[in-house]
């Protein structure tokens, strides 16, 4: 069943076409992923189909009637008219534990987030568009979201740079690129996968078209070849002049008709090669050989206002490692970072190697100077060395615009760029990298990965993007109440274990409860009803009924 048909839709500002006639089905029930750069026109595809913009020329076609919309939007200046003790916008809310009392207005970030989507989710509307719904939430509130949509009867179209959020819910992806919508079947890696088979695909039946080129352009310079050797020959004293014209127009046919055959099959299907997928590499002085260790910590303990956020952590760092820290916020991910780099004070003993440059990008990367040109900053003496540096820089997304522009008129993620080329620069052995990926788009999360990948160093990195992280550590810092310890293990598998372990803990809760309840029914049957014990058992027993019912 389809919910619509999106029929050629052209949206365009002035002479900039931001959607080129782009088609698509809408399946009724299903969880459709938007995906693309920043700029592409995945908000201006939600915003068309909101009803806040209209299109240039086609539009959406609803089969049937019109459904409900409900339109979640990245940023909005309040909550909404709801009345959180009616509504079921409270319930969504209650599950998040956002405080009843809470003011939209003096509410944290992630609060506001939640807020809004409960507002958003209680509407029940056929088709719900969601632009950005994970931004702000911690890991919990993720689960719950991803909950809620897969269980969900509505039609959802998201946009979203979280690549883990996207595999857990959709089942359909368009991409939007350069103007065009394509359809893929499957949640984000299924996309992935097959976008990388047919690019694999054409790039291969490029190469068979140069081919066959390279050889019809070969076989019509022979035919040249011997059609100049005719012409040359009827042009000489003799009698076999009339022999040599025929042959030379002979040739000169047999020229035209391969032209015309080979102009004519590439007028049908002249296949493009695919675009080049640019990289840069590490080249760091973290490959030579020095000491084992990178970090040790013995003994360490650190508290702000009075509360530890741990205490007696040791554990070391090995050269090569690549370790994610993982942990909720205000957990003291970022507080580490800045022990090791010396910003922190605290107990206990902590030893750096010496032998090793350490690179340290913060959550802001604010340490950059605000003034100074791209091309200033990355100044070269030699014009061999400023070609590479440009290369590079091309390679990790700027452009000729960027040269000229100052530091501080750079977008975030383009300054998490910069802080990655100044390592790459540098050689630096030891990387320290605070949400790197946050500001950064899904083809700029890929190439982040991609260029992390060649790293030969050590790497520490704290990150909410656990598509990022399940790729890029081999093992975790693992950030609990009052605790840190270093776990050999990926983050799936930690996670593997842990859902194992809540399980299990979750079956002898249960089996508790039941024997108290057994206790409390025999307790009942002796006692007389209407007397204070008999009211005080009942509510134990229900409260350890709805405790049952929830671990059921």
């Amino acid at each position: 069943m389809l919910l619509g048909k999106i029929r050629s839709l052209l949206y365009s500002i002035g002479e900039t076409v931001i959607l080129d006639k782009v088609s698509a089905e809408l399946p009724e029930g299903a969880c459709i992923a938007v995906v693309g750069a920043n700029g592409a026109g995945k908000s201006t595809l939600l915003s068309l189909f909101a009803g806040e913009l209209m299109p240039t020329a086609g539009g959406v076609d609803w089969i049937g009637k019109r459904p409900n919309i409900t339109y979640f939007r990245q940023e909005q200046a309040d909550e909404g008219d709801v009345d959180w003790g009616l509504s079921e916008a409270a319930l969504y809310r209650s599950k998040w534990n956002v405080p009843k009392q809470a003011n939209y207005s003096s509410a944290s970030g992630g609060e506001r987030m939640k807020m809004r989507l409960s507002t958003a989710l209680a509407e029940k509307s056929d088709l719900v568009l969601l632009d950005e719904p994970t931004n702000h939430l911690d890991s919990q509130s993720l689960d719950e979201l991803v909950r809620v949509i897969n269980e969900g009867d509505a039609t959802y179209m998201i946009v979203s740079h979280d690549r883990h959020f996207i595999d857990k819910t959709a089942n359909v992806v368009f991409e939007i690129e350069h103007g065009k919508l394509t359809v893929y079947e499957g949640n984000y890696s299924a996309y992935r996968d097959q976008k990388e088979m047919q690019r694999a695909i054409q790039e291969k039946h490029f190469i068979q078209q140069q081919r066959k080129i390279a050889m019809v352009e070969g076989q019509i310079a022979q035919l040249g070849e011997w059609s100049e050797k005719a012409h040359r020959e009827s042009t000489k004293k003799g009698g076999a002049k009339e022999y040599w014209r025929m042959k030379a127009k002979k040739k000169d046919v047999q020229i035209r008709s391969k032209r015309t055959r080979l102009e004519a099959e590439l007028e049908k299907e002249r296949i493009e090669r695919p675009e080049v997928e640019l990289a840069v590499e590490f080249d760091v002085k973290g490959k030579k050989k020095k000491g084992h260790r990178v970090l040790e910590l013995k003994e360490v303990g650190k508290a702000f206002d009075g509360r530890k956020l741990f205490r007696d952590v040791s554990f070391t760092i090995q050269a090569g490692e690549r370790i994610a820290l993982v942990g909720a916020n205000g957990s003291g991910k970022s507080t580490l970072f800045r022990m090791i780099m010396g910003h922190e004070e605290f107990e206990g003993d902590l030893w750096l190697t010496k032998s090793m440059s350490i690179g340290y990008m913060s959550q802001a990367v604010l340490d950059l100077p605000e003034d100074v040109t791209l091309a200033n900053y990355f100044h070269a003496e030699t014009f061999e060395e400023q070609g590479l540096i440009r290369i590079q820089l091309t390679n990790l997304g700027f452009n000729e615009k960027h040269w000229g522009l100052p530091l501080g008129k750079l977008s975030q993620g383009e300054r998490v760029k910069v802080k990655l080329m100044e390592f790459i620069r540098e050689g630096t052995d030891v990387l320290l990298l605070d949400e790197p990926t946050n500001h950064l788009d899904l083809p700029s999360r890929e190439q982040l990965e991609k260029t992390l990948s060649t790293f030969p160093g050590t790497l520490l990195f704290a990150s909410h993007d656990r598509y990022f992280a399940e790729r890029m550590a081999d093992g975790l810092l693992l950030f609990e109440e009052g605790g840190l310890r270093k776990l050999p293990l990926t983050l799936r598998e930690w996670e593997e274990r842990k859902a194992l372990s809540d399980k299990a803990s979750a079956a002898e809760e249960k089996m508790r409860i039941e024997t108290e309840l057994q206790a409390v029914l025999g307790k009942l049957s002796i006692v007389k009803p209407g007397s204070p014990a008999y009211a005080d058992l009942d509510r134990t027993f229900n409260e350890l009924s709805r405790k049952l019912r929830e671990l059921r």
